[in-house]
């Protein structure tokens, strides 16, 4: 092979690594800005669409945070999303990180750590963190009973990795009685699968960035599921009219402005996930 060929490819190449790994820290972004949004009140789209607070009202308080759950119900919003990981011991805590390191003064896998010491450590990053100094990792349990005494309902996207029978998961929803009314989103669609065993009346959403084909396909195996997307990913996307032509629920993540508001209401999408819209209106008076 040419020098001047082997060169190039090489240049190539590098260029491929450096768009790849600033991709991944794009993605990154998007999916940890909620302390670095902005409440906005008043735009006129929330009434028609239903808003999903993403780790609760977390442009106010500190993600994942039972005060920042708490917040989200006091603002209107019929859904309030958290993210879950398991214990060592096999409890079930909401964090988005399989670590504590990035919200907490502690440090370790969640996996590797009992919810004892789990307990012990304090969050100590997010938004408006001066005023929620005190604030710990909650349980899946807390955040539920929270979110529900706030007479709205849980989104629970579960982040472990592995193989559970998820019983744990469905009985805590079927003793508050949300069942149908809960929703669950999980990137593994095998662990929808499994949960769809366990509960056929209960709603769940497959997460992605891009919408194939594939994912439309996995949606309508499972049943009674939607498509929960990355909106920057599925302007042009022309799978999106199909979504909207199979009423296949439509949710995209994480929309913060009134201008993306617009932009997925345009290609179908019914539900949008923010950290930052609050609604005019309850939503919860229609739930």
């Amino acid at each position: 092979m040419p020098r001047v060929l082997i060169i190039v490819l090489l240049i190539l190449a590098s260029f491929a690594i450096v768009a790849a790994i600033a991709a991944r820290k794009i993605i990154a972004y998007f999916e940890n800005a909620s302390e670095y949004a902005h409440i906005k009140e008043g735009v006129a789209l929330t009434d028609e669409m239903l808003m999903i607070a993403h780790r609760g009202l977390s442009a106010v308080a500190p993600e994942n945070t039972l005060a920042a759950f708490r917040l989200a119900t006091e603002a209107g919003f019929r859904y309030v999303e958290c993210d879950i990981h398991r214990t060592k011991d096999g409890h079930w805590v909401v964090m988005h990180d399989p670590t504590v390191d990035r919200m907490t003064n502690g440090s370790g896998a969640i996996a590797d750590l009992t919810l004892e010491q789990i307990k012990e450590f304090t969050i100590t990053r997010g938004s408006g963190i001066e005023s929620y100094a005190q604030e710990k990792i909650p349980t899946l349990n807390e955040y539920v009973q929270v979110v529900t005494e706030g007479g709205s309902y849980p989104v629970i996207e579960i982040k472990a990795k592995g193989t559970y029978d998820f019983k744990d998961v469905v009985y805590l929803l079927k003793e508050y009685g949300i069942t149908d009314k809960a929703v669950i989103l999980d990137y593994d669609a095998e662990h929808l699968k499994t949960i769809r065993k366990l509960c056929p009346e209960l709603k769940m959403q497959l997460l992605c960035h891009f919408i194939k084909r594939s994912i439309i396909d996995t949606v309508e195996q499972i049943g009674n599921c939607g498509i929960d997307g990355m909106h920057n990913l599925q302007r042009n996307n022309k799978l999106c009219a199909e979504v909207r032509q199979k009423q296949i629920p439509l949710n995209m993540w994480t929309v913060d402005s009134e201008a993306t508001l617009k932009k997925i209401k345009a290609i179908g999408a019914s539900m949008a996930t923010t950290n930052s819209l609050k609604p005019i209106h309850n939503q919860k008076e229609n739930g």
